[in-house]
């Protein structure tokens, strides 16, 4: 399975339209993230922006999670080293650009070295002129050589032609102080509530500085509903310029949702937006909790179930906190790592396993998540004597579901026998 798509801006037409006052909103392609498939295993983000005197350039963030290195023990702690390399490629004859450069890493204690909650990150920015670009990312593991990497296309569009208008969308969080940092996997946790996007804005319209705008911004969910949106002031001492737009107050549950920010100047408008996931957060509250509960019976005994179906609304957090906390292998660190894999199993069944409601209400969702991954599985095909079949083996300790597909499109409902 690919973990990356190919990259387009089918809307720089319209953005050029939009740039010369007729009414049509210029929508940038939403850029996927780059993940590797192979250890040591990275994320990368790459970013059309704009240098201040207009020319296109390209920012890369890396990030590399310290429990995909190797660690060596030293005198002063743990050491790793790692080399990151970026390369564009043109499709036509100019010179590619990139760089390659390493990092050395030392941390105090070996629970750094494991830890899936702490990264590397790095980031470059690369002089690119418009045109079509074939970009590679990789990641080598100095102590090991190990190395893997990710490769996709994307078309840097030419701004010249635009006098007013957006560069693409940037993710990350808000640090203390205001201080904007990347998140290259686009995937969030508990840090959600700092989430924050940068985006350059430029102008070339004739005029005097500094000058006003107004950035309107919505957080749509999987639905297409907006669960957040409002509007942001911004002055501008020069173009282009890098701007901030934050929401006043966020609190999502799991799920994956789009970032957008809108310009809107007289008759022309301008947008940009980029995806990003939930998959770690606070307590359920209000709906979200009656929800969660069902999924959550697939590995709780009824008794716990019915004790949070009772719960007042203000007790529902205290009560969600302490069913995980029971349930908590590492209670001595910060992270739940039983909560996270029964997030993560919830998002893949959504994700994945085809029903008429969510996916976590198919029998492969309920299976998934409360066995986890098979150890086996077993596709046969429809014939002359039945449906198409999956068989699903795990050996520890050794359990067997067949999965019908009765229908023929791709609904799998469970047949046996069971071990439930």
């Amino acid at each position: 399975m690919r973990s990356h798509r190919k990259w387009a801006w089918g809307a720089l037409n319209a953005g050029l339209v939009a740039g010369l006052g007729l009414v049509h909103a210029a929508v940038a392609a939403n850029l996927p993230p780059l993940r590797s498939e192979r250890s040591p295993r990275f994320s990368a983000d790459v970013v059309i922006s704009l240098h201040p005197d207009g020319r296109p350039a390209l920012g890369v963030s890396v990030s590399l999670p310290y429990d995909q290195l190797s660690w060596l023990r030293t005198s002063r702690g743990y050491a790793a080293a790692a080399e990151f390399t970026v390369v564009f490629e043109p499709r036509r004859g100019a010179a590619q650009v990139g760089d390659v450069w390493d990092r050395s890493l030392l941390v105090p204690d070996f629970r750094s070295t494991v830890s899936t909650a702490i990264s590397n990150l790095e980031r470059r920015t690369f002089d690119v002129p418009p045109g079509t670009y074939r970009v590679r990312v990789g990641v080598r593991d100095l102590n090991t050589e190990q190395a893997s990497g990710v490769e996709d296309q994307i078309d840097v569009p030419d701004y010249s032609r635009v006098p007013l208008g957006l560069a693409d969308l940037e993710l990350g969080v808000l640090e203390p102080g205001g201080v904007f940092r990347p998140v290259p996997t686009r995937r969030y946790g508990v840090n959600v509530s700092r989430l924050a996007s940068r985006v350059a804005l430029f102008d070339r319209q004739p005029g005097d500085w500094p000058r006003s705008y107004s950035l309107r911004y919505r957080i749509v969910d999987e639905s297409g509903k907006a669960v957040a949106e409002g509007m942001r002031p911004v002055s501008l001492d020069h173009s282009p310029q890098s701007v901030l737009v934050a929401p006043d107050s966020l609190g999502l549950f799991l799920g994956g949702y789009v970032f957008e920010v809108e310009l809107g100047e007289g008759r022309s408008k301008w947008r940009v937006e980029r995806s990003f996931e939930v998959e770690e957060s606070g307590p359920p509250r209000g709906p979200e909790f009656e929800r969660m509960l069902e999924p959550l019976s697939y590995i709780a005994e009824t008794r716990e179930i019915e004790a949070l179906r009772k719960l007042a609304p203000a007790e529902q957090a205290a009560g969600w906190n302490e069913f995980w906390r029971r349930r908590d292998p590492t209670p001595e660190t910060p992270r739940n790592e039983a909560m996270l894999e029964f997030f993560r199993r919830v998002r893949y069944s959504e994700r994945h396993f085809q029903t008429i409601g969510p996916g976590w209400r198919s029998d492969m969702g309920r299976i998934y998540i409360k066995y986890g991954e098979a150890d086996q599985i077993e596709s046969r095909p429809s014939s002359s004597s039945g449906p198409p079949l999956e068989i699903w083996y795990y050996n520890r300790p050794y359990r067997r579901f067949v999965f019908v597909d009765r229908e023929g499109f791709g609904r799998y409902v469970l047949l046996g026998p069971s071990f439930e």
